[in-house]
């Protein structure tokens, strides 16, 4: 503090640089003492830009938007931090950044400081929303020009390079490249886009916003010179995925943002926009200006991104826009220029692609012809990379509306384009193009058993030769998909690919990449799960032994876990050419996947060998519940030792549903089973079971596996009490922690003291409160499966009229984090591609049902029993009320 209130400005210089580190460690309890005694410094030291440096300033600024961050924090924990640390200083602070934005750039204001500014405005309007109602006439006009202007300059300076300028370098040597600027402008817009009370101010500007969006789309000299030289790093820019960022991309994001919170008005907005743009493109073309396809390529990616709301606006009559004017005048003529940019070109493929719903049959035949031009080896990479984009999208396109007809005469032009490109690139452009050829499998069933002879000799030796890419793996799986499930194809398939993974599962582990074998029985297991009854002998009598023996004499975690499903993909195809099959020794299939149930279980392998366990046991035993005999009892004790043993949830979740399946398909049995066991601590092991399932019910995730569990435990209360159980009705288990109310916050001296305490119910009791429990999370996956789908069709104005001084608590500010980590197991985005790809699951018809309903169905008929009310007394309060919501 000496240094900074000295007004030497090199000590100031130090003292600032020391202080931007330490504000970024200052802790909530720290922070009531450092803000007072800093904050009024700072504001000093930025407003007295004729003494102090621009980046000391700029620090200032850095340091001001730290420290409000973290007072907004607090905020949400003690109330009134922010009245008391950064209220006062607000005004005065917002009046100084406003100046600060209108200063030219000179000796005292260059971008670097500006974007510094914007950070910290961007800061204040996110965290304290009602505070900066007042300053926002002051705030958006000068955003607004810091936006336009920024953008003349910056197509003079990045995109068209017409003009030399300087970056500003900050005190480390950083050079502060003029785009972060942008990219501070954007942020801020997407702030007022998050909040009711702004959000009405990006509306009105929108026909002007997305213009200036469109400018800054454009692709850089810069860029030109990058993607030219080096084909993948086009493809990885230009990803929807990617990872890049860049001015480009955060335009796009920013035109996304828009067009997904006002649909119509973006709609109206951005065919506005185009129009303005490609009239002037036209001027700008006229007067021989070389940049002008720039702005052309920029409208063909917006409209492109965002073809859905365009579509559906101009077919609606919403939006006045001449499509089909769009796509002969400006798209198809650009095709046909003689000299023009092959990133114009590429991008009207492209954006041809998205459209064919507006177009004639004679127009599609138009662009695909050109597409297909697009591929041939004689163009420029970014050209054949563009093509093949297009090809993905009319695959798409056409499959949705029903008439890839009018693809099936390209085909044959379309794979050997894809074939030689494949030839030629690797990495980036090579998993494009088998993403396509896998789109293209799936056209016309009789074109690719036409063209197995050169798809899958392809894709077998892209597998071999990128064996350690994982993305490369998974599209040649996803290729070899597609062609099992084509009959026609699986018998000239098998014959090329089986000796391949026969091969590979063969291979000593230290003659081949890590993690191949692993892959080649997942392969395997896709091929097998296509196959129609009865199997191929290639498939019985050379894979099913082969995949046996590597899982049995692995100790690569991945290949026994994979090998297991591979074998519960055959039990599940083909379980009586399993059971009849015999080796040498006269050893049945099924013995062998006892051995490796066996060796999965084996209390010495990983707990994670486990992990799938369970769903190979239950498939087992539901394919062949009797044939198992003797068998099945000695299953169910390893798996009753491996429990003892398992710590992770995924592991415990595998294992207790195979007690889950069985309550459905053989409840006495089990119970008479797990009665006759001593459990860990020598009371019998069913007790075991129940405290350990009734612990976890809550944490299962996965559609299936939470119906299954479920409606596992409505089984288990209805027997318990209809035959009067006592082997049920005795067992006792944790209910509900006990928190002392004195406590406070409990920290590890304190939990060490005093271990957690529970109460304790008994398990009937347990299992109505856990049904109770998945009830209201079923309840709520369904609620939000409905607001997502209502939000989709709504034009997103749903928020526009609420009252302006609502409770500011918008966002997750109010959600713990441990709330939102245990997301709920019935949503279904929670787990991408959960249990539904299992085709196991598909065919249950537990899978089916409705839960909710099943559910409500369930307790309603519960509470109607006359023993109800010795259960009704152990309900809290969240219970009571998920109760009252179905009338109970």
């Amino acid at each position: 503090m000496d240094m900074l209130v000295s007004g030497d400005v090199s000590a100031v210089h130090g003292a600032m640089r020391v202080l931007t580190e330490f504000t970024r460690e200052v802790t909530d309890t720290q922070m009531p003492l450092v803000a007072p005694v800093i904050l009024p410094e700072m504001y000093k030291i930025f407003t007295m830009a004729e003494v102090y440096s621009i980046r000391t300033r700029s620090r200032a600024v850095e340091i001001f938007t730290t420290c409000a961050n973290l007072i907004c924090t607090i905020e949400e924990i003690e109330k009134g931090a922010a009245k008391a640390l950064i209220f006062p200083v607000v005004q005065q602070f917002t009046e100084a950044f406003v100046q600060a934005l209108q200063m030219p750039d000179g000796h005292s204001s260059d971008s670097g400081l500006k974007m510094e500014v914007l950070k910290a405005v961007t800061a204040l309007v996110k965290n304290f929303p009602k505070h900066m109602v007042s300053s926002m006439q002051q705030i958006l006009p000068i955003v607004w020009n810091t936006l336009t202007e920024s953008a003349a300059f910056y197509v003079r300076t990045e995109v068209n390079y017409t003009e030399e300028v300087d970056d500003p370098v900050d005190s480390d040597g950083e050079v502060l490249g003029f785009e972060n600027l942008v990219f501070s402008i954007f942020e801020f817009v997407h702030t007022l886009l998050e909040n009711s009370k702004f959000k009405s101010t990006v509306k009105k500007a929108l026909p002007e916003l997305i213009y200036y969006i469109i400018l800054y789309m454009q692709i850089t000299e810069d860029q030109i010179k990058v993607w030219t030289a080096n084909p993948q790093q086009f493809v990885e820019d230009e990803d929807d995925d990617t990872f890049s960022y860049s001015v480009r991309i955060s335009a796009q994001d920013l035109l996304l943002a828009v067009a997904t919170e006002f649909q119509n008005e973006s709609a109206v907005a951005l065919a506005a926009a185009a129009t303005r743009h490609l009239q002037e493109a036209e001027q700008a073309k006229n007067s021989s200006n070389q940049h002008w396809w720039k702005v052309h390529e920029a409208c063909m990616l917006a409209l492109g991104s965002v073809k859905s709301i365009i579509t559906e606006n101009v077919k609606s009559g919403r939006v006045q826009f001449d499509m089909h004017g769009f796509l002969t005048n400006v798209i198809l003529s650009d095709l046909n220029l003689s000299a023009t940019s092959p990133f114009l070109l590429g991008r009207a493929l492209w954006a041809a692609s998205r459209f064919t719903a507006a177009m004639s049959p004679e127009l599609i035949q138009q662009f695909l012809q050109a597409t297909v031009s697009g591929l041939h080896d004689s163009q420029p990479p970014s050209v054949r990379i563009s093509a093949v984009r297009a090809i993905w999208g009319y695959c798409d396109q056409l499959k949705m509306s029903e008439s890839t007809q009018v693809l099936q005469p390209f085909l044959p032009s379309v794979l050997d384009g894809l074939v030689q490109l494949a030839a030629q690139f690797s990495s980036e452009v090579l998993t494009l193009v088998m993403e396509t050829l896998c789109i293209v499998c799936t056209v016309d069933p009789a074109f690719t058993t036409s063209v197995e002879n050169k798809i899958c000799p392809l894709t077998i030796a892209i597998f071999l030769k990128y064996s350690n890419d994982p993305v490369v793996a998974s599209l040649a799986q996803d290729i070899f998909k597609e062609l099992a499930q084509i009959e026609a194809c699986q018998g000239p398939m098998q014959m090329r690919l089986i000796p391949t993974l026969v091969s590979i599962m063969q291979a000593p582990p230290d003659k081949i990449p890590s993690g191949l074998c692993a892959t080649a029985i997942d392969i395997l297991t896709t091929v097998v799960r296509h196959s129609k009854p009865p199997m191929s002998e290639l498939l019985m009598c050379q894979a099913f032994p082969v995949v046996a023996q590597c899982t049995l004499h692995t100790d690569d975690n991945a290949t026994m876990q994979n090998g297991g499903e591979c074998l519960r993909a055959y039990v599940s195809v083909a379980l009586e050419q399993v059971g009849q099959w015999r080796d040498e020794q006269g050893h049945s299939g099924l013995w062998y996947v006892m051995q490796v149930v066996n060796q999965l279980l084996d209390p010495r392998t990983s707990e994670f060998t486990a992990a799938f366990v369970g769903r190979l046991v239950s498939t087992l035993i539901a394919r062949a519940g009797t044939q198992l005999g003797d068998n099945l009892d000695q299953i169910l004790r390893a798996i009753l030792s491996k429990m003892q043993q398992a710590e992770t949830l995924s592991v415990m979740q595998s294992l207790i549903m195979v007690f889950a399946h069985l309550v459905h398909s053989q409840l006495e049995p089990l119970l008479e089973f797990l009665c006759s066991l001593p459990g860990p601590t020598g009371k019998p092991a069913l007790e075991f079971v129940m405290a350990e399932w009734m612990s976890r019910q809550h944490l299962f995730y996965g559609q299936y596996d939470g119906k299954v569990s479920t409606v596992a435990l409505c089984k288990l209360l209805q027997h318990g009490l209809n035959t009067n159980d006592k082997r049920l009705q005795d067992i006792m288990v944790k209910g509900e922690e006990i928190f002392n109310p004195d406590e406070g916050i409990r920290t590890r001296s304190k939990s060490a003291k005093n271990p957690e305490r529970w109460t304790n119910i008994p398990l009937l009791v347990k299992i109505f409160k856990l049904i109770i429990n998945e009830l209201s999370s079923v309840v709520e996956a369904n609620a939000t499966r409905v607001n997502a789908a209502d939000w989709s069709q709504d034009s997103g104005d749903m928020w526009e009229e609420e009252e302006e001084d609502e409770e500011e608590d918008e966002g997750l500010a109010g959600q713990l984090l441990s709330d939102l980590i245990a997301s709920n197991k019935y949503d279904e985005d929670y787990y991408e591609d959960d249990e539904e790809e299992d085709p196991d699951a598909l065919k249950d018809p537990i899978y089916q049902i409705d839960l909710q309903a099943y559910l409500t169905d369930f307790l309603r008929q519960f509470a109607q029993q006359p023993c109800y009310s010795m259960f009704s007394g152990h309900l809290n309060e969240a219970e009571r009320r998920v109760l009252q919501s179905i009338g109970i």
